[in-house]
């Protein structure tokens, strides 16, 4: 049968108006001349169904149906040469002789000629079907069958459904095949899985029992794969469809089970993910997880008692047929598998991020959690989240609320799923710790969550717990008098805890002698100083009223912030130009909450040390310029610092997105408007007069030449925050030039 030449796709048509007619086979030249001359047009609502033609009006050429079995010929031919109006036809050629069916358009026409064409094929294979019971001949149509769907010019779901509705039922009636037809039965079938028409029950149980046990399951990894990738790229309901979920657990223990690849589910992963940073597809990783989750409820429980019913049965639907016991899997393969499998998808850091509360509840069964390969499994990719440089990650190892187990819980040496006495928790609470903005905050949610895993761990001896159980007393995270003096205890019972605790006694003392009222208000260090230095002065005496301390042009790193924080009235901190880092700066986030100005101009802090400036909820004064401020934590800067009134952001990453004209556009009008036209300042600008960046005014010349110049308002310098810059250019990072700084020091002295 000749097809159209035409990459066109068609709906499969029902029914329409045509124009039919009725010839006469001529086997004379003259009979057909004759015949096209005097031939009869009717016109009809014509309905085609999967087994004939009729019309509505049931007169004429269709005063009876015509059976779609009886046709032995379909095409498109040329009616006449000299009917210019009436091209080309659809002809259906009987014994008896041929209807020619003329439609409106030559799209019209294309599209029956497609839907007849499609019937008629689908015909022909279920009589061939039912006729036969050989292997061979089985495969050979079904191959036929998919290979006609995939060919044909219809883009309709009715055709994928057609067929795999006769697919389902022959795999119903055969019920052995040799391995040679089974090959070919599946090679022909696999394309299937990638239409997306989710494939029938009867299609995904064949699929499923050749992926786990059949003598093929090698040629129907090969074959499935684009299938399965199709599936889980969109959008099933797992709830609905179990057995497509089934089917591809099953496709993937065969991929793990492939020795001679050892690669196969890496590659996989890799496929599903995308080479690029982030999968293009949402929908893959809760699919993936979703079937990850029932394969290891199918192989570790029993009775299905689904231990956490709100993440189980977001994931995997209210109909969990393949958990139960009648698919139970053996938990080593399933173990060995799917524990793999998650680790890859941990490596990815977009899916990362929505692994993680989806694991947060241990949507897992008890007997899961009891089996120590599983947990160990599990620790992999537990280290893989908490060393994630996302917070929002690492706090999914903790509790979703309180009273709720968390992963933290269970991997501590107290608790009864613990795998390794304590050396996975060890390593997660160092890689916590060394990741953390804010430790303090991370200490405290450690102590409420592990106190009593502390303890042990404490009691045998790990040297790093001990210092931590002392920094937990020391920073008074511990509220209940009994949980303290059991926890003073433990910590004494330590030969380094007892010296531990005698020197935070000590600390202690020298704390309360620091407190005291009294002394300067004021201190400027000298340039060049170092943090040796400013501790022998801090060390000196007491300075319990001290309130602004500038360390501007000194050559402090972040070691000299363990002196800073015993100051216990410090409100304005000045480090312009200094060697101060990310750890100084958490440093000062968690112990000087009483901060309300802070220059940080011309220093080494990064992204990772300035999140933490969110807990100094009292500043109102920040000076970011010249440092690696992104504008993403800006934002988070603006959105928890309410009492942000005055910051200086230019010359950062921040100033150069869209959203930077705007910055620099308020800050040049704060920077503008400290005085009104007479110079006396203004009556809302005036707590902007008191704050230590009040000093600089912009000019008008230099705004206008897009030089931010800024100058003292005064002539002279004193000990605040403010030292005179030079005029800056462009993007260009410039520091103060020595006249500046040789005036900073004239004035200091």
């Amino acid at each position: 049968m000749n097809s159209l030449e035409n990459t066109s796709k068609y709906s499969l048509v029902q029914c329409g108006e045509l124009q039919v007619s009725h010839v006469s086979p001529h086997k004379r030249v003259i009979g057909k001349v004759f015949g096209s001359i005097n031939r009869r047009w009717e016109k009809h609502t014509v309905v085609l169904t999967d087994t004939q033609i009729y019309s509505q009006e049931k007169y004429g050429i269709f005063s009876m149906p015509i059976f779609l079995d009886l046709i032995q010929h379909i095409d498109v031919v040329t009616v006449s040469t000299w009917e210019p109006a009436i091209n080309s036809a659809v002809q259906l050629r009987f014994t008896d002789g041929i209807v020619l069916l003329q439609a409106n358009s030559q799209n019209e026409r294309d599209q029956w000629f497609h839907s007849l064409l499609w019937k008629f094929n689908i015909l022909n294979s279920k009589k061939a079907l039912k006729l036969t019971s050989c292997p061979e001949i089985v495969a050979k149509e079904l191959k036929s069958l998919v290979s006609t769907a995939l060919k044909s010019q219809l883009h309709d779901p009715q055709v994928w459904t057609d067929c795999l509705v006769l697919i389902s039922n022959q795999l119903n009636h055969t019920n052995s095949l040799p391995p040679n037809a089974l090959e070919e039965i599946i090679e022909a079938l696999g394309p299937a899985l990638g239409q997306l028409n989710p494939p029938t029950p009867e299609l995904c149980d064949f699929f499923s029992r050749y992926c786990r046990d059949g003598p093929c399951a090698a040629t129907a990894v090969v074959v499935f794969a684009p299938g399965v990738h199709c599936i889980l790229k969109h959008n099933v309901d797992f709830g609905k469809y179990t057995y497509i979920r089934t089917f591809a657990r099953d496709f993937i223990i065969a991929l793990a089970s492939q020795d001679t690849c050892p690669e196969n589910l890496p590659c996989f992963i890799h496929t599903m993910h995308s080479p690029g940073a982030r999968c293009p597809h949402p929908r893959v990783l809760p699919n993936l997880m979703a079937v990850f989750l029932a394969a290891i409820w199918s192989a570790f429980d029993t009775k299905c008692s689904y231990r956490r019913n709100s993440s189980v049965n977001l994931l995997l639907g209210s109909n969990r047929t393949d958990v139960g016991t009648s698919n139970k899997l053996p938990k080593e393969k399933v173990t060995s598998c799917f524990m793999r499998m998650i680790e890859l998808c941990a490596q990815h850091d977009d899916w990362v991020k929505e692994m993680a509360p989806l694991l947060q509840p241990i949507p897992f069964p008890d007997e899961a959690l009891k089996y120590t390969p599983f947990v160990e499994g599990m620790a992999t990719v537990l280290k893989r989240f908490a060393g994630d440089s996302r917070a929002e990650v690492r706090e999914c190892i903790f509790p979703m609320r309180e009273g709720k187990e968390s992963w933290i819980q269970l991997i501590a040496p107290d608790h009864n799923y613990c795998p390794d006495n304590g050396e996975t928790f060890c390593q997660i609470v160092r890689i916590l710790l060394d990741k953390a903005a804010v430790r303090r905050k991370l200490v405290r949610l450690l102590g409420h969550s592990c106190l009593d895993a502390f303890r042990l761990m404490v009691i045998r001896g790990d040297e790093f717990f001990v210092r931590m159980l002392s920094e937990m007393l020391e920073s008074d995270i511990i509220e209940d008098k009994d949980q303290k003096s059991e926890v003073l205890s433990t910590l004494r019972s330590n030969p380094e805890g007892e010296r531990l605790y005698k020197a935070m006694c000590d600390r202690q003392t020298a704390l309360s002698k620091l407190a005291q009222l009294g002394g300067p208000t004021k201190l400027a260090m000298p340039a060049h100083s170092t943090d040796s230095d400013v501790e022998k002065i801090l060390s000196s005496g007491p300075f319990g009223n001290l309130e602004k301390l500038s360390l501007a042009f000194t050559c402090v790193t972040s070691d000299c912030a363990k002196h800073l924080v015993k100051l216990p009235n410090l409100q304005h901190l000045n480090l312009w130009c200094t060697q101060f880092g990310d750890s100084g700066l958490c440093m000062l986030a968690e112990h000087c909450t009483r901060l309300k100005s802070l220059n940080l101009c011309e220093t080494l802090v990064t992204d990772e040390g300035l999140q933490a400036l969110t807990e100094l909820k009292s500043l109102t004064c920040l000076n970011l310029n010249s440092t690696r401020l992104s504008a993403q934590v800006f934002g988070e800067l603006l959105l928890k610092l309410p009492h942000l009134t005055s910051y200086d952001i230019r010359y950062t990453e921040a100033c150069q997105t869209k959203d930077g004209t705007f910055i620099s556009n308020t800050m040049d009008k704060q920077a503008n408007n400290f005085s009104n036209s007479n110079g006396s300042p203004t009556t809302s600008n005036k707590k902007m007069m008191d704050s230590p960046f009040s000093k600089y005014k912009m000019r008008s010349e230099d705004r206008e030449e897009s030089e931010d110049q800024l100058t003292p308002e005064n002539g002279k310098v004193s000990w605040s925050l403010n030292v005179p810059t030079i005029a800056l250019s462009g993007n260009r990072k410039m520091g103060p030039s020595k006249e500046a700084q040789k005036a900073a020091l004239s004035s200091k002295q």
